[in-house]
This record gives structure tokens, sequence and C-alpha cells, in this order.
């Protein structure tokens, strides 16, 4: 997980880049860098678990968190399967990037247990 904050941290720090965009359309953040659209995957993944409220949506991010870990997915090549994965179903081209990112970690990890 580290490795995804780092490229966050690159990318909140990168000078040409006057804004963080923090809610993408899957169409959006497809027309970024690679590097752009790696750095927005791993701040996602590492805000599921600091942003889980609730004992259940813990266990759900803990369950994708451990489901990423044994995969040894890197941020870019995460990126670059929910983009092909998403190219697949134009109906989801028009959706969120976090959207996009729950529907593909349902497919890769299984549905979390609740």
């Amino acid at each position: 997980m580290f490795r995804y904050a780092a490229v966050l941290l690159l990318l909140l720090s990168w000078p040409a880049i006057a804004e963080v965009h923090l809610d993408y359309t899957f169409s959006q953040w497809e027309k970024l860098q690679d590097d752009d659209r790696s750095a927005y995957i791993a701040g996602l993944i590492d805000s599921l678990e600091t942003m889980a409220a609730t004992e259940a949506a813990q266990r759900t991010a803990q369950h994708y968190s451990q489901c990423l870990m044994r995969s040894r997915l890197t941020a870019r090549e995460l990126a670059d399967f929910l983009r092909e994965y998403v190219r697949a179903r134009p109906e989801m081209q028009g959706s969120s990037v976090q959207r996009t990112i729950n529907d593909y970690l349902n497919v890769l990890c299984g549905r979390p247990f609740d």
C-alpha cells in the first residue's frame, strides 16, 4: 500500500497540476496521462481504509486491500486493467471512477462477506 501512497503524494506535489480532481467520470479519467491515471487509482485504493467509517465498511475495505496485496498488482497495472474492463462495458463509461473501480474489485476479488 505504501507504493500507492507514494504515487498519490507525487501526484499531489506535481507542480503542473493546479487542481486535484476527486470525482472524475471514467471518460474524464481515461483522458489523463498514464501516470496521472495510476496515481488517481492509487489514491482511491488508499482511501478505502481511511474513509471506512462503519465496521462493515472497514471489513469491506480490508477485503479489497488484502485481495490487492495478494494480487501484487501495481497501481499502473490496476489502472490498465480497469481501463480495459470499462472499455468493454460502454454503459459504465459515464460512471464515476469510484463506481467503476468498485465494480472491478467485485469481479477481481469477489464480493466481501457481510
